[in-house]
C-alpha cells in the first residue's frame, strides 16, 4: 500500500465515524421530538342559514390524554358515541364567545365525529347582529399540556384573523364584517 493509499483510508475512516456520529445525534434528537399539541378552530359565517358554523379539531391522543385525566372509564374512547360527547362537553366549557357589549354567546354543539387522526366538535351561533370587536377565551386542555396552543382561525374577519391562545393568552379579539360578503 502507497502511502496516498494509507492516507486516503485514514481520511475515508473518519468521515465514516464523523457521518455515523452525525447520524447518532440526528437520530437521537428526532426520537426526542414530539407532535405539538395544538387545536384548530374554525370559525365561518353562513349567509343562507344565518348562523356562524365553529368546528374544532382535536388530535385523537389529544383527545385521548384529555378523557384519561377526567377520570373517564377506559373503555370509553374518542372514537365511540360517549367519548365525543365527553370531548364536546369539555369543548363547550372551555371555549367562551362575547359580544362587543360583553354579553355571553351560546354555540350550540350540533355533533362530532372521528375522522383519520382528529376529532371534530361542530357548533352553531346564530350570526349576532352587534357591529364592533367579539371575544373569545379558551382553556380547552391547557391543564393537559403546558404548552398547548389552541389556534382559531375567523374566515370572516377584517382582516382575516387567527387567535393563537394558549396559558399565557387566554383570550382574543376580532371583528368579523359588518355584512357576509357576496
Amino acid at each position: 500500500m502507497t502511502e496516498t493509499n494509507i492516507a486516503r483510508r485514514r481520511l475515508l475512516q473518519r468521515a465514516a465515524a464523523g457521518a455515523a456520529c452525525l447520524a447518532f445525534i440526528v437520530s437521537t434528537q428526532i426520537t426526542q421530538a414530539h407532535r405539538a399539541h395544538v387545536t384548530l378552530t374554525r370559525v365561518t359565517s353562513n349567509p343562507r342559514s344565518g348562523q356562524w358554523e365553529i368546528v374544532h379539531a382535536i388530535h385523537y391522543h389529544d383527545a385521548l390524554r384529555l378523557l384519561a385525566l377526567r377520570g373517564v372509564r377506559d373503555e370509553v374512547q374518542p372514537a365511540s358515541v360517549e367519548g365525543r360527547a365527553r370531548i364536546a362537553l369539555e369543548v363547550e366549557r372551555s371555549f367562551r364567545w362575547f359580544a362587543p357589549d360583553g354579553s355571553p354567546l351560546k354555540p350550540v354543539t350540533v355533533g362530532a365525529e372521528l375522522e383519520g387522526d382528529n376529532l371534530y366538535v361542530y357548533q352553531e351561533l346564530p350570526a349576532p347582529r352587534l357591529v364592533g370587536r367579539y371575544a373569545v377565551e379558551s382553556t380547552l386542555m391547557h391543564d393537559v399540556f403546558p404548552e398547548q396552543l389552541n389556534n382559531i382561525s375567523v374566515e370572516f374577519a377584517v382582516p382575516r384573523t387567527t387567535l393563537r391562545l394558549s396559558r399565557q393568552q387566554t383570550r382574543g379579539e376580532f371583528t368579523p364584517f359588518s355584512r357576509p360578503p357576496h
